[in-house]
């Protein structure tokens, strides 16, 4: 067929650029979506709408490591968040193994297992 195979980490390169042009989407996605609640909510300081939110470990019961969660609004039927919950910080363990004191939030998981 003669196709160039990229390198793993071009691929990685690639992968990095496309994961934070995903993220920076989603993020605009979901502040238009509650802004749009926001407007049907005629500018109250305080609005009422109702949400399903629904969560997933990537198997059954809580052994496995990832984990999400989300909640879509039932007026607008829009993603309004998106949360990944890992139980075990990619960070943390770098720290560790390099002995640095990191300044990144941990509260996402339970730590290092």
């Amino acid at each position: 067929m003669n196709v160039n195979v990229l390198s793993k980490t071009a691929f990685r390169n690639i992968e990095k650029k496309l994961e934070g042009a995903a993220n920076d989407v989603a993020s605009k996605v979901m502040k238009e979506a509650a802004l749009e609640l926001r407007k049907a909510g005629n500018g109250d300081e305080i609005i009422q709408f109702g949400v399903s939110v629904d969560g997933t470990w990537q198997r059954r019961e809580h052994i496995y490591l990832n984990g999400c969660i989300s909640a879509i609004s039932i007026h607008n039927g829009k993603i309004l968040d998106i949360e990944l919950m890992p139980k075990i910080c990619r960070f943390c363990i770098k720290d560790t193994s390099a002995n640095v004191n990191s300044s990144h939030n941990c509260a996402k998981h339970t730590g290092i297992q």
